[in-house]
C-alpha cells in the first residue's frame, strides 16, 4: 500500500483529521447522532429579507456537556461563505445556535460545523433557494 493510501485510511480513521460527517443518514451510529449539527431554516428565501436559522447538536441523541466531552464552538457557512459562530464552555452553555440573516445572492447549502472536544468537527447541511 502506498504512503499515500495509508494517510488516506488513517485520516478516515482520525475523528480529529478532516471534517467528518454522517455516513448513511438511514442508520446513523450514536457517535453520529450525538454530533450532528441539525439546521432548521426556510427551504426558499427571499433575497436580502431576514431569516430565522437554528442549529441544533445533539438533537438526536443528547451529546455530553461536561468539562472532559463538550461542543466548543458552532459555526454557520452560506456553502464556503462564513456567516456565524457561537464559542461554547461546558455546564454553562447548550449546543444550540439560532441567529437572524439574510443572503444576497443564490447558494446551494446552508453548512454548520460543530466541534467536539474529544470527537473532531462535524458537519450538518441544508438545501436552501435564494429567490428574487
Amino acid at each position: 500500500m502506498s504512503s499515500h493510501a495509508m494517510t488516506a485510511v488513517k485520516c478516515e480513521e482520525d475523528l480529529f483529521c478532516g471534517v467528518n460527517m454522517v455516513k448513511d443518514c438511514e442508520h446513523m451510529t450514536d457517535l453520529e447522532k450525538k454530533h450532528q449539527p441539525i439546521i432548521t431554516a426556510p427551504k426558499s428565501v427571499k433575497k436580502s429579507q431576514c431569516f430565522e436559522v437554528l442549529i441544533e447538536v445533539g438533537k438526536l441523541m443528547e451529546h455530553p456537556n461536561e468539562p472532559g466531552h463538550y461542543i466548543g464552538f458552532v459555526e454557520l457557512y452560506a456553502d464556503h461563505t462564513y456567516l456565524a459562530r457561537m464559542d461554547l464552555t461546558a455546564r454553562r452553555t447548550c449546543p444550540v445556535m439560532k441567529t437572524t440573516l439574510s443572503l444576497d445572492h443564490t447558494h446551494g447549502k446552508l453548512r454548520a460545523f460543530a466541534h467536539c472536544n474529544l470527537h473532531g468537527t462535524w458537519e450538518g447541511r441544508a438545501e436552501i433557494e435564494v429567490t428574487d
